[in-house]
């Protein structure tokens, strides 16, 4: 029998491995996700590169009138709508699909000259196509592989995903060196060791080159209390954590990978990694792809997080979706809505009415430009003036403050402002605002 004090030791052996296998598994989501996006960069980087090298592709899709749908010799397609891929990283083993460490919709407008990475919180609570009542997302790929996370993430967002690309973890130290390193201005000092795993961070603040080593070191550091991702100030809706950072790397990734003294080694980088990607996307829509963004800059990329909170519902944690706002994002940047434009003006005299609905606008994702006081007092009800372009927008604004809802175009007030804005809302004495 086991004496208290040998009891006590096991228990805290059990604690330090479960410690470490969280942590490897911590490790392993920042790993896929950042392979990842190496993947898709790559891909389309080999086709441009390909291309510029005079090396000619051609490829033929019979349709009912003997055209062809593709043909990259003319670098063109029969449409260029956007195309949604949807990135996974994969904790797989032998027997066990896995669940996704890390999921991301990339969203490749050709026609506006955009690619947009939205990170999908693995926590985040969903219905899964099939099964019964709300699961975690990154459920999905273990119950139905790819195309079932696919089909959820379709789903639960409104927006067709027609294609994924798979990756596991392999040699990103290496492919950081083979670019060069990465600049990146690493924010705050990263001092953190770890003798069990022989893991020791120590940078410092500043703008510096990262080689592979540093770089994994930065992706890796997490010891500033957030987790994965946090809401840390509602009222601007700022959010923290190691997917930030993930996306603050993938940033500075994109613009080195964009960089004509990187272009000739992406061949030598492709064949570094295709062993680690699955994807069932055809090798003319990779050229395809890869044709279309030969223009884009860094600035062309554009990185972007579901917005919502984290909450623990019957023990387990998840990632609660602002549904309103999660819309507002994917209109922008999947389905490439223009966001509305909105004021809002003080009608009513009430202190704080005007700034207390545009938060409450804000919190719901939509873009507040202007809060000021209307030129008089003495609104009795809430008015929502819209252009009638937008008055499906409008519709919903005004369901969210019980207003009536006014065409811009037969509006009499000077405070419209000659339609400066999409939506103006003039908040009336029947708003109510909470008194502190």
């Amino acid at each position: 029998m086991l004496t208290p004090e040998e009891l006590e030791l096991k228990r805290q052996e059990l604690q330090e491995k479960r410690r470490q296998k969280r942590e490897r598994r911590r490790l392993r989501r920042i790993y896929y996700g950042l392979m990842i996006i190496l993947a898709i960069l790559l891909v389309v980087g080999t086709a441009y590169y390909t291309y510029h090298k005079g090396v000619r592709f051609s490829y033929s899709t019979q349709t009912g009138d003997g055209s062809s749908g593709f043909d990259v010799d003319k670098g063109s397609q029969a449409s260029l709508e956007p195309v949604n891929i949807l990135v996974l990283g994969i904790d797989e083993r032998p027997d066990d699909p896995g669940r996704t460490d890390t999921m991301i919709l990339a969203s490749i407008d050709q026609a506006k000259g955009r690619v947009s990475l939205i990170s999908l919180p693995r926590d985040t609570r969903v219905r899964i196509p099939g099964r019964r009542g709300y699961e975690k997302l990154n459920s999905a790929h273990a119950y139905g592989g790819p195309r079932l996370a696919m089909s959820t993430v379709s789903k639960f967002l409104g927006v067709p995903v027609k294609y994924y690309v798979k990756v596991d973890f392999n040699g990103f130290e290496q492919l950081v060196d083979i670019l060069g390193g990465v600049e990146i201005d690493v924010e705050r000092r990263m001092k953190y060791d770890d003798y069990a795993q022989n893991l020791h961070i120590n940078l410092y603040p500043g703008l510096q080159v990262l080689n592979g080593a540093d770089a994994l070191a930065y992706v890796r550091y997490r010891a500033d209390g957030l987790g994965d991702v946090a809401l840390v100030d509602p009222a601007k809706g700022e959010y923290g954590g190691r997917i930030l950072r993930q996306q603050k790397f993938i940033n500075a990734l994109v613009h080195q990978v964009l960089q004509p003294s990187v272009i000739t080694k992406l061949p030598s980088l492709f064949l570094q990694l295709r062993d680690c990607v699955t994807t069932n996307m055809p090798v003319t829509q990779m050229l395809s792809l890869g044709l279309g963004v030969r223009d884009f800059t860094s600035d062309s990329v554009i990185t972007a997080l579901l917005p919502g909170i984290g909450e623990t519902i019957n023990g387990a944690s998840y990632w609660i979706l602002n549904e309103d706002a999660t819309q507002v994002l994917v209109d922008q940047l999947v389905r490439g809505i223009e966001p509305v434009t909105i004021q809002v003006l003080n009608g009513s005299g009430a202190a704080g009415a005007a700034g207390y609905a545009a938060e409450r606008l804000r919190e719901r994702g939509y873009q507040v430009i202007d809060v000021r006081d209307a030129q008089s007092f003495g609104y009795r009800e809430t008015e929502v003036i819209v252009k009638p372009a937008r008055r499906d927008v409008g519709a919903q604004i005004a369901q969210i403050f019980d207003a009536k809802i006014i065409d811009g175009e037969d509006a009499g007030t000077v405070a419209w402002g000659d339609g400066r804005y999409d939506v103006m809302v003039i908040v009336g004495e029947n708003f109510s605002v909470p008194q502190f």
